[in-house]
């Protein structure tokens, strides 16, 4: 193309690089009324704001229409009105320039680009046209000006405009143009929010149906296009056919919120209205139809129209505002119809209404009739979005409507037209604009009147009649085939039904089976069932008497024990058993042991007691207790699970909640190993780290894992903010092996990045873009680079004296990365990523025993995303961070090479200790009792309303007792 880039190509292609291709070749459109108006607004403007300049300068400091050059700018005039520059390339129009003093190619001043705002805003549409402006200028003085001003609105207010980052996106939007003024192919088609205004919208728009583009869909985003893409999805047809009903999983009670947008595109491929889920919409005696009007630039409401439906009775109310004064008013009208009624509900279309009425609430005196309103209103399009699919290619009412039949009077009107026709009144003040108005808000009211009572209808596949055809309901549950759980038909006869329910297996099992059996085995089955205490059929293998040898009240050791006659009431003295396993070499036995006690005077204080530690009697051993965390964690056996295999194994049954009670006994016990080895991490040299998502019964949090060559650790932490690893990482010193995510970044200490991550998305950089040649010179070179490394490190391992030797050709390679200008989207930003991780991707060279990825943290992180995907939403936060100790404790042993079965039966608390083989030999308890203030769940469900105390980690004291077997 020959043609110049124009002010006009700078402002397409903020929109849209086919706009601006079609004005690089002179290509003209149809320019909508909007336009016009915003071109008319521009021109009543420019005199005030040069006369408002001029006052502000005296005729000698100012020059006029001069075109932009070196020489012309060093003489050096205040301020240039109607400036150009004007080459082989450009031909773009400035409003103005101003001098400021700042240092230049010119000498000691610069100049910095003016704007003439016919908006009441600046709206960041402004801000990047007059960043656009400053590269060009910096082009040719040299310097680029930090900031702008701008002349904003009727009365020409003065304002200061900051760039910042708006010139690196400028200087990318002139070098995009300069691409297209280069290019001979026309740039992909793209439909988006402009073309409502675009002079060449019906020319795209019969292209787009032509081709079936997906851009036709409205919400679906670049992301979303560009990963279809890559699955070779390419028109609505296709996307079509990848819709799969899926049923709804547990919590199908949650309301739907997502679009789907493949079955939008069945949606209009079969030209049919399809139903998803169940919808449901609040309706009243008296329903309130609203629809507003309002002006976004001065952001107010001028006209408020509504339909109030009565049963058959239909009233129509339009509130008309002259000016931003009268708004008050008309809401306050507005309120006056609505209280007339009783328990109204309120109907608007988007959340335009809502806003207004908060609006309005925060700075009423009055907020009750407000908060009555807000609570009665229901916006209907968050209905139709999560669950009804026209064939429509948006959602918006005039597209819905025109489907359902509804016509409006004026076939161009539409919101944009609206801000139209409202400045043509106020300008000509002609009374024909504002009844047109009032007609085109009425029929908003009506229409979504139309709309609310059609969505309100139950679905059904028959073919519904409406003005001009008609159109087809179906419900998505009828096309979801994995709904239905049997092919089977329905039993229509009542007989067949009586007869077919008790041909299920658990009915025959409960009802008709049972009474063929034998009448031993029933009974014997029978009473097995009504047995009140478990566990009390066990063969007994140890008895052992408890007895005291001090008062626990005065700590006297004059006491004597008492005969069962004299034995006072309330002393609990029954046999108690407790259950233990016993580890051979080969084999695993039961072990169950009874006790006994008596109860006891003190004759200086005349207290009765019973032996503290036969009241905290164990109902469970550590050994049983050790073979339970081992099945839970090693083999992730689940609750169920595991009592099945202590009945069926060694006979014993224990309920749902004590396994929890054993977790809860084992945390407390190694919660000095859990710390200990945290410390260790945290005094390493080297600390991998990483973080996933979990969702819980009462919520969803984050699971942490920090590991090392010799320890891993797992914690919860309710949210992903990494705030907590600045002060549990404060004296840390070594260096932390970690992926990009953002909360690592500002850590006090030498970090090192998961190279492994960024070889994932330089590879999908290379699929997303398999034609872009800046992107292979960043690859390739990167690859050879770490290749070479990885050689490296699989002939002499992470050390420092045969690594080091690479950290030049690193060096080189940022450098070309840095020096080189990219004009493509994906390699700039490739370049900014590795160079903002600069000082981070490479650190393992200049360091002994540092990984280049971050594997031991992922690996650790596998145990929790199978854990996450047995449990489900079934855990709470408490109960998952004392699996996380157990956890923790498992992969320490895992990463150190040691049993973790045999370490818990060791008894030992520090794991170092026990992998060294320095592990001191403990007898077996023969007793073991709870910690003190701890109450069993055996005891809690016998005293309701009380709840289990929270024991700290420590050592037990016993009270000085004696055992006897």
């Amino acid at each position: 193309m020959s043609s110049r880039i124009t002010d006009d190509t700078i402002d397409a292609l903020q929109h849209c690089r086919l706009k601006a291709h079609f004005q690089l070749r002179g290509e003209q459109g149809a320019p909508s009324e909007y336009e016009k108006l915003l071109i008319e607004q521009r021109a009543r403007l420019l005199p005030k704001a040069i006369e408002r300049v001029r006052s502000h300068c005296g005729e000698t400091e100012l020059l006029t229409d001069l075109r932009i050059t070196s020489a012309d700018l060093r003489k050096g005039a205040a301020f240039i009105l109607g400036a150009s520059q004007v080459d082989d390339r450009f031909a773009v129009h400035f409003d103005a320039l101003r001098k400021i003093d700042k240092p230049s190619a010119l000498g000691s001043f610069r100049y910095e680009p003016v704007f003439f705002c016919a908006t009441s805003r600046v709206t960041a549409f402004d801000r990047q046209r007059l960043a656009a402006r400053a590269v060009l200028l910096a082009r040719v003085q040299g310097a680029f000006p930090n900031g702008g001003t701008a002349y904003v609105g009727p009365g020409c207010s003065r304002t200061s405009i900051r760039f910042g980052s708006m010139l690196a996106k400028a200087e990318a939007l002139l070098r995009d143009a300069e691409r297209l003024q280069r290019a001979e192919d026309p740039p992909k088609l793209m439909l988006n929010d402009h073309c409502r205004i675009c002079a060449f919208r019906d020319r795209c728009h019969d292209q787009a149906v032509r081709e079936d583009n997906l851009t036709l869909l409205r919400g679906l985003g670049e992301k979303t296009i560009k990963r279809c893409a890559r699955s070779g999805i390419l028109t609505l047809t296709q996307l079509a056919h990848t819709f799969r009903p899926r049923r709804r999983g547990k919590r199908a009670d949650l309301p739907l919120t997502q679009r789907d947008h493949a079955l939008h595109a069945l949606a209009i491929r079969d030209k049919t209205i399809y139903v998803l889920g169940s919808p449901e919409v609040r309706t009243a005696e008296v329903r309130i139809f609203i629809d507003m009007e309002g002006d976004p630039d001065r952001q107010f409401i001028y006209l408020i129209g509504l339909i109030v439906s009565e049963r058959e009775r239909v009233e129509r109310h339009s509130f008309w505002a002259d000016s931003e004064k009268a708004e008050d008013e008309i809401f306050a009208r507005f309120l006056e119809v609505v209280s007339r009624y009783s328990a109204p509900c309120l109907y608007s279309y988007g959340h335009f209404e809502r806003t207004f009425f908060e609006r309005m609430r925060r700075k009423a005196r009055r907020k009750k009739p407000i908060d009555t309103v807000l609570s009665a209103l229901t916006n209907v399009l968050k209905i139709i979005y999560p669950h009804f699919y026209f064939p429509t290619y948006s959602n918006g009412l005039k597209e819905i409507g025109v489907y359902l039949g509804c016509h409006w009077s004026d076939p161009d009107a539409s919101g944009i037209m609206s801000m139209v026709w409202r400045r043509n009144w106020e300008m000509t003040g002609d009374a024909s604009w504002k009844s047109r108005l009032i007609q085109y808000n009425l029929e908003d009211c009506e229409w979504l009147r139309r709309v609310c009572d059609f969505i309100s209808q139950p679905p059904h596949s028959e073919l519904e009649h409406r003005s001009g055809g008609e159109y087809r309901v179906r419900s998505v549950a009828e096309l979801d085939k994995l709904s239905r759980t049997t092919n089977w038909s329905k039993l229509v006869n009542p007989d067949f039904e009586f007869v077919n329910k008790r041909a299920y297996f658990d009915y025959q099992q409960r009802h008709v089976f049972v009474r063929t059996k034998h009448k031993s085995l029933r009974k014997r089955g029978s009473g097995e069932k009504r047995r009140r205490w478990q566990n009390r059929d066990l063969r007994v293998t140890h008895r052992i008497r408890i007895s005291a040898t001090r008062c626990p009240h005065c700590k006297s050791t004059r006491i004597t024990s008492l005969s069962p006659r004299q034995q006072p009431k309330g002393l609990q003295r029954r046999r108690k058993r407790a259950i233990d396993l016993v580890f051979s070499p080969g084999a695993i036995r039961r072990k169950v042991i009874e006790f006994k006690t008596a109860a006891y005077r003190c004759e200086c204080c005349q207290q009765c007691f019973v032996p503290e530690r036969y009241d905290r009697l164990k109902r469970y051993f550590h050994g049983l207790m050790c073979w339970f965390a081992y099945q839970h964690i090693t083999h992730r056996l689940g609750i169920k699970s595991l009592a099945a295999l202590f009945y069926e194994t060694f006979g014993v049954r224990i309920n749902f909640w004590e396994f929890a009670d054993f977790r809860h006994l084992l945390v407390c016990k190694y919660s000095e190993t859990y710390n200990r080895l945290l410390k260790q991490i945290l005094d390493g040299p080297v600390l991998y780290i990483d973080e996933t998502e979990i969702k819980l019964k009462d919520g969803e949090g984050y699971v942490w894992v920090l590991a090392s060559n010799s320890a891993t650790i797992y914690m919860f932490r309710p949210s992903r903010e990494g705030g907590f690893l600045r002060q549990m990482l404060r004296d840390f010193r070594g260096v932390l092996v970690s992926d990009f995510f953002s909360a690592y970044d500002g850590l006090p200490c030498l970090q090192q990045r998961c190279l492994i991550h960024l070889m994932r998305d330089l590879n999908r950089a290379i699929l997303d873009n398999p034609f872009d040649q800046e992107v292979q010179s960043i690859t390739a070179p990167f690859g050879v680079l770490l290749r070479s490394i990885v050689t490296t490190i699989d002939q002499h391992g992470l050390k420092q004296r045969h690594l080091q030797k690479h950290t030049k050709a690193a060096d080189e390679f940022f450098g070309a990365v840095a020096e080189r200008v990219y004009e493509s989207e994906a390699s700039k930003a490739l370049q900014q990523r590795l160079l903002r991780n600069r000082e981070r991707l490479f650190t393992f060279l200049r360091h002994d025993d540092v990984s280049w990825n971050n594997n031991l943290a992922e690996n650790a992180i596998k145990h929790v995303s199978t854990y996450r995907d047995n449990v489900r939403r079934s855990i709470k936060a408490a109960g998952l961070s004392e699996y996380l100790v157990l956890l923790s404790l498992f992969q320490s042993c895992r990463v150190m090479d040691i049993s973790f079965l045999k370490f818990l039966l060791s008894q030992e608390r520090d794991m170092g200790a026990f992998a060294m083989g320095k592990r001191r030999r403990r007898r077996a308890a023969r007793i073991e009792i709870y910690p003190k203030g701890y109450l069993p769940p055996s005891i809690v469900s016998l005293r309701r309303g009380k709840t289990r105390p929270a024991s700290k980690p420590g050592a037990v004291r016993s009270d000085g007792g004696r055992a006897e077997s």
